[in-house]
């Protein structure tokens, strides 16, 4: 069967289609699009004129002042949205992936595919496109499992969410855009040091709170000690499957004693359980044999640790030759 693959750098644009994977939503150009530094287009598959796969990926400008390729960096996370169970996806992939490259090949200086879950997904047309790996680790939890939640954390990890509860730490949603500039700034003094790549301008917070959050496709949960802001989480939501934490960040060092980060996380998972979802995706947390501390941190609320990898490109052939000889 003859597929073909058209690219769209337009919401309005695209043709009808399902909705898939979350991080292939067509309202992923809500988000992204009134972000300066971002540039979102999506690869639809068709099977003549009807859609079955879709691959969304974003453009990132590294620095403000320049706009050359060697300033920007293709990002895609996550396998693409497939509008059927009985599609070859490992061909439809392999079709997504090769336009993907045309698409950018003289445009960014670097392609990164992360979050793929299965370790071997895509394997063929990453090679056949000269990708090299890096082996990775996924954490995810189960929140449908016979033991509850909370019997499955650690008895560390019970006493500090005790300790926690006794000392008046509450957890609440944000409804409210008021205090998006307010939790901005937190994120930003809190996980200066934490978060390795740059957390994304306001925009990008200020969009998912309008196309997300108001529209039930996600939250942001807010935690509370006397009044005051002292940790959060950005969720976003796959259907009434999948909880996807974007972001989480705790006032450890002020509020060391009151443990923000253990709390919100705790808190999160267990209003996502209460709601029905299936699953908790930490998404990748660090390099596979890496003595990680954030993924000994994750693992203690009782999810599993998931070998996959990141899928890395040069554009310039003669580093990327290079690197596959290291990697691979």
């Amino acid at each position: 069967m003859a597929y073909s693959v058209k690219t769209y750098y337009h919401k309005q644009e695209l043709p009808p289609m399902e909705v898939g994977n979350f991080f292939h939503y067509p309202s992923s150009f809500d988000w992204y699009s009134h972000t300066p530094i971002y540039t979102p287009f999506m690869l639809i598959a068709f099977d003549k004129d009807q859609p079955v796969a879709a691959l969304f990926a974003i453009i990132v400008r590294k620095n403000r002042f320049f706009s050359h390729s060697l300033f920007k960096r293709c990002i895609i996370s996550q396998q693409p949205a497939f509008f059927g169970g009985d599609l070859p996806q490992i061909e439809l992939f392999d079709l997504l992936i090769t336009r993907l490259v045309q698409e950018v090949k003289q445009k960014v200086f670097l392609i990164r595919y992360e979050n793929l879950g299965n370790a071997i997904f895509g394997y063929k047309g990453f090679r056949a496109n000269h990708f090299y790996s890096v082996k990775w680790i996924n954490i995810r939890n189960s929140l449908q499992r016979r033991r509850k939640l909370w019997d499955q954390l650690t008895p560390s990890r019970k006493n500090q969410v005790n300790r926690a509860l006794k000392k008046g730490v509450q957890i609440e949603e944000m409804l409210s855009e008021k205090e998006l500039p307010e939790i901005y700034q937190l994120i930003r003094n809190t996980n200066q040091k934490k978060i390795r790549r740059r957390f994304p301008p306001y925009a990008y917070l200020e969009c998912f709170f309008h196309h997300y959050v108001k529209k039930g496709k996600g939250k942001i949960l807010l935690t509370r000690y006397q009044g005051k802001i002292i940790g959060g989480a950005i969720l976003g939501y796959e259907k009434k499957e999948t909880v996807f934490c974007l972001y989480y960040w705790g006032k450890s060092k002020r509020y060391k004693l009151l443990y923000p980060t253990i709390f919100t996380l705790y808190t999160a998972m267990q209003r996502s359980e209460e709601e029905g979802f299936l699953f908790f995706d930490f998404m990748d947390v660090g390099f596979l044999h890496k003595n990680s501390g954030r993924s000994r941190f994750l693992l203690q609320f009782g999810g599993k640790q998931k070998a996959t990898r990141r899928w890395y490109r040069f554009n310039w052939s003669l580093l990327n030759f290079f690197a596959n000889r290291i990697y691979d």
